[in-house]
């Protein structure tokens, strides 16, 4: 049995900050979102992957990334917001997305462990290897026909 936790929840949300002019900022924990936010978020990142490789799509776009901006960012005051660049905006959205990939990366890799620890350490077909031969029985032969006999 593994002697650390494989996965480390906390209740208390710490949210990760970003400066706008010197001044920080709270931007959303991955932690903190409901199945459906992350669901919308994971939906919006395509949408915006999607608009931005379409021609006649800016206004789209724009109104997207900062809707997006808008969410991730907590309690930035409407001047504040109303400052920043488009492409700041989107800095932000890719901040978070980053957040929200090392989080779920961070499950698969708790998961992975588990899994590891679950499997047997090495495959046996409870065969041994014969007395007479120092070759893994999985070997593949030298020589001759790699077609399974016929039985």
């Amino acid at each position: 049995m593994a002697k650390d936790p494989i996965l480390d929840l906390n209740t208390l949300i710490e949210r990760p900050k970003i400066a706008i002019d010197g001044t920080p900022y709270e931007i959303l924990s991955p932690e903190e979102l409901s199945i459906l936010d992350s669901q919308a978020f994971t939906f919006w990142g395509g949408e915006i992957e999607q608009l931005a490789n379409e021609k006649g799509k800016e206004e789209e776009l724009k109104s997207l990334i900062d809707t997006v901006a808008r969410k991730v960012l907590v309690g930035v005051p409407a001047d504040v917001f109303a400052k920043l660049s488009g492409a700041q905006k989107n800095r932000v959205i890719e901040v978070f997305t980053m957040l929200l990939l090392r989080d779920k990366i961070g499950a698969v890799g708790a998961v992975a462990q588990v899994m590891k620890g679950l499997a047997p350490a090495s495959p046996s077909t409870g065969e041994k290897n014969s007395p007479a031969s120092s070759a893994s029985s999985v070997e593949t032969p030298a020589g001759g026909s790699r077609k399974r006999p016929r039985r």
